[in-house]
């Protein structure tokens, strides 16, 4: 349903009667994605406002979000100008030195400016001014020399309200409480959300997650947590099977995508509920190939598309949240659908509390050493 939406909201639908025509001089910028509703989102909140704006043509290309095709993308000299990357991907591209610095500086200010305060009773989100530093208004980790985050997405807990109406989850642990939540869960077949949520379950702050998974005693406590459900485990290779056993009655909680669970909500609200406590979320950053023989044109691109609105634009259309928060109080209802977007988003102040940064590196090494 949803996809059918975005679908018919196409950059051109969008555009059309309410804007007079960009006059197109340059050429274009290659901005490589991720394909599908995203790229679409894209287009819509980004490209074709840019286009508009500085009359800069886009033209998408994409990829499937790993280092090889990336690097197979930046290594053919010029071919891509921008990447969309996650977080692990561009420390190692950084590491590697294949990225242009992009100059911070460059980027806009918090949203409400001149001294109006960017709160939200809604969300909370912090107060920003005109004084405070742009770099001041993202999250953590989402700014540096090599890149700027624009989004987050996540994997957290949801759950069949059906079966919980009087007592609902409400914390992690509630997670591996099967006595006081009976019923199946469906977790991913691998470690990556699995380890991190029964570490948090099981008392320990997000911030010590990883140094905790990183001892012996830490794994073992891990998987002590698993081991107290296993018998109710349900495991799943694809992404849409949690989703599809709690709107079966095949399970009771499981651990899945936020962008699914925005979309099955949707589509069965009294059914399907959210737990945010042990999100573990990533990142996607803008970033700039050294091969790009367009760097000026590139940064002016990721300076645009790190404005407030702009995030907030695009969170509109997917849920996913956005890196800034003065951007969350922008956010509105979905513009077909008319959903309130702020409620799914990974980085709303009250979703975000207990919120994880996925080290993509530390899973790496912790596959190798298992």
């Amino acid at each position: 349903m949803l996809a059918g939406a975005l679908a018919a909201l196409s950059a051109s639908t969008l555009l059309m009667g309410q804007a007079p025509a960009v006059q197109v001089t340059e050429a274009p910028l290659t901005v490589v994605t991720w394909d599908g509703a995203y790229e679409e989102s894209q287009r819509l909140a980004y490209f074709a406002p840019f286009t508009k704006e500085t009359g800069i043509p886009i033209t998408p290309d994409t990829y499937d979000g790993s280092l090889k095709a990336i690097k197979k993308a930046i290594a053919e000299s010029g071919s891509a100008d921008v990447i969309d990357v996650s977080s692990g991907v561009l420390r190692t591209l950084c590491d590697q030195k294949l990225l242009a610095p992009f100059d911070v500086a460059k980027l806009p200010p918090p949203a409400r400016g001149e001294g109006d305060a960017a709160t939200d009773p809604d969300t909370s989100a912090p107060v920003t001014t005109a004084s405070t530093p742009a770099q001041a208004d993202f999250i953590d980790d989402a700014v540096s020399t090599c890149g700027v985050a624009s989004v987050a997405w996540a994997a957290t807990v949801v759950f069949d309200k059906t079966g919980f109406e009087k007592n609902p989850p409400g914390k992690a642990a509630d997670f591996f409480d099967t006595k006081a939540y009976p019923g199946k869960r469906a977790l991913p077949k691998g470690p990556r959300y699995t380890l991190e949520l029964a570490l948090i379950a099981d008392g320990v702050a997000p911030a010590d997650v990883y140094s905790t998974l990183a001892t012996p005693d830490g794994q073992a406590r891990a998987f002590d947590a698993l081991n107290k459900i296993r018998s109710d485990i349900v495991w799943w290779s694809n992404p849409a099977t949690p989703l599809r056993l709690i709107r079966k009655g095949k399970a009771a909680m499981g651990i899945a995508y936020t962008g699914r669970i925005f979309r099955n909500a949707v589509e069965a609200p009294a059914q399907i509920g959210i737990l945010w406590d042990g999100q573990v979320y990533d990142l996607d950053h803008w970033a700039i190939p050294k091969t790009s023989h367009r760097k000026a044109e590139a940064a002016e691109f990721i300076a645009f598309a790190s404005k407030p609105e702009r995030l907030a634009a695009h969170a509109a259309l997917t849920a996913y949240g956005p890196a800034r928060p003065s951007a969350i109080p922008l956010v509105g209802t979905h513009p077909v659908i008319g959903v309130d977007m702020k409620r799914f988003l990974p980085t709303a102040p009250k979703n975000f509390k207990t919120a994880l940064h996925f080290d993509q590196l530390v899973g790496r090494a912790r596959r190798r050493a298992g």
